[in-house]
């Protein structure tokens, strides 16, 4: 048997929290709940997947251990799938539950049927055909499939975070912060991808065998995998999810009649102006549309072709404006800029920061400097 290394350790890690986080996410309440028993499910892979490894690399004796390590090659075809459903729960909002095809499941399947497949040799039996080059021609079409279809994963996945990123400011004033986790999960996925890739070419194109490429580095991944949805799955907040739109084909909102615009501008003014409905740091497009008793498609389409800008630029542009009066006031003298951000309607600093800069072109800082 192999000596214990400080690589077994980590993934030992890995399995413990990936078990833990499986079970504790479960019943935290009111959080994304749906979204969380997809991660929980990962989670559970993700920790199969550690388990099979760490057997495998222990090279212990027990055939049962042996057979649970060529398995976990099965769960790797269903985790490019339950990441894009977690991504799908997670963020968007859409009028029926959301289920993946049965052909997600399809490469999973034949992977599967394979390993059945094997159990008519003894373990000596395999490892012979392994060491004779008879079984490389499968196993480097299960990798080339396995390797092609995470990456398609991936790529909706990305595709995904864009059309939230969009949906962002079309429907909150402010920012969930949901980009940074969401990246870091679809890094860590690329990477794991990128070192497979690279095992893939250098052993069968070149025949050069590296453990760490191969083996050691990947699942080092695997396990900063579980660590990063660990991180966040347990302080993570009740999340607005966003409309989601695939049909391209959807006809565009026709233009409103002069008398509607009218009309949904002087309420609008009168909100904004009198009732300082920005000052609402949790204000949304949904908010706004029952304020105006409309639709959020008619605002949106208000904003969009009247006032060219997002609700999310929108709204920040008062908040900006009532923070600079603040300033003018010379609350700053008694106030931190964060406090006056925060009265002028922020949810944080980097949001503030960030509207700040794109209204007036400069840090608050240097504008408080000019102005001094």
């Amino acid at each position: 048997m192999q000596s214990f290394e400080l690589i077994d350790l980590i993934v030992f890690l890995g399995i413990s929290q990936g078990i833990f986080l499986a079970i504790v996410i479960q019943v935290l309440q009111n959080k994304n709940r749906l979204a969380n028993r997809t991660l929980s499910l990962i989670l559970t892979i993700a920790s199969i997947m550690l388990t099979g490894r760490f057997f495998f690399t222990i090279e212990t004796d027990n055939k049962v251990f042996f057979r649970l390590a060529l398995f976990v090659d099965i769960l790797v075809f269903v985790f490019g799938p339950l990441l894009y459903l977690y991504y799908r729960r997670l963020i968007f909002n859409e009028k029926s539950k959301y289920k993946l095809h049965y052909t997600c499941f399809i490469p999973a399947t034949g992977m599967l049927a394979y390993h059945f497949w094997t159990y008519q040799f003894s373990y000596d039996e395999f490892v012979l055909l392994a060491q004779n080059g008879n079984l490389t021609l499968s196993f480097l079409i299960i990798e080339a499939v396995g390797i092609l279809f995470n990456l398609y994963f991936v790529y909706q996945c990305f595709q995904l975070l864009g059309i939230y990123q969009k949906e962002e400011k079309n429907n909150l004033s402010y920012s969930q912060n949901l980009v940074r986790y969401l990246n870091a999960i679809l890094i860590i996925g690329s990477l794991f991808l990128l070192l497979w890739i690279i095992s893939f070419v250098l052993g069968y194109g070149f025949k050069i065998y590296s453990s760490f490429l191969s083996y050691n580095a990947i699942w080092i991944v695997v396990c900063v995998f579980v660590y990063i949805i660990g991180f966040y799955s347990l302080k993570q907040p009740d999340l607005f999810r966003m409309p989601l739109y695939l049909n391209t084909h959807i006809k565009k909102k026709e233009r409103l009649d002069n008398e509607v615009v009218k009309n949904l501008e002087v309420m609008l003014e009168k909100l904004m102006i009198n009732e300082k409905i920005y000052l609402n740091h949790k204000l949304t497009l949904v908010d706004l549309a029952k304020k105006l008793d409309t639709s959020t498609n008619n605002v949106s389409w208000l904003l969009n072709n009247i006032h060219k800008c997002t609700f999310y630029d929108y709204i920040n542009t008062y908040r900006v404006k009532a923070f600079i009066e603040k300033i003018h006031n010379g609350e700053h003298h008694h106030h931190t800029l964060l406090a006056l951000s925060m009265d002028s309607g922020f949810n944080s600093k980097s949001t503030f920061n960030k509207a700040f800069k794109a209204v007036i072109k400069d840090t608050p800082s240097n504008y408080i400097k000019k102005t001094a």
